[in-house]
């Protein structure tokens, strides 16, 4: 059987830097957004009205989003080692707790 051990405040800790991560996605997103959007502003055509489609359909979302895209599912992965981390936190409380009330009664 495996050996098995969290360190509470390190794994908490890399949470919030893949949460911070996945922030940092999607902000870079929107400003590609805004800087696609500004470099063809002034464009005229069905190639730039595709163009904005295309952007706006099918990538967009992937790029920007934090419920559905590449920063979502980065996101994702912090929420997983979080509840991996609570959880190992809770047992370890339920253990200590069976512990100190086993003598009793």
């Amino acid at each position: 059987m495996a050996n098995c051990r969290i360190v509470n405040e390190a794994v908490a800790s890399t949470v919030t830097q893949i949460n911070n991560i996945a922030k940092s996605y999607a902000d870079a997103g929107t400003t590609f957004e805004s800087a696609l959007k500004s470099a063809i502003a002034d464009m005229e055509g069905d190639a730039k009205d595709a163009l904005v489609d295309f952007f706006d359909t099918k990538v967009k979302d992937f790029i920007t989003s934090m419920e559905s895209g590449l920063p979502a599912m980065v996101k994702g992965m912090a929420d997983l080692l979080e509840a991996n981390r609570a959880n190992f936190e809770e047992v370890d409380a339920q253990i200590a707790a069976s512990i100190r009330g086993g003598g009793e009664g």
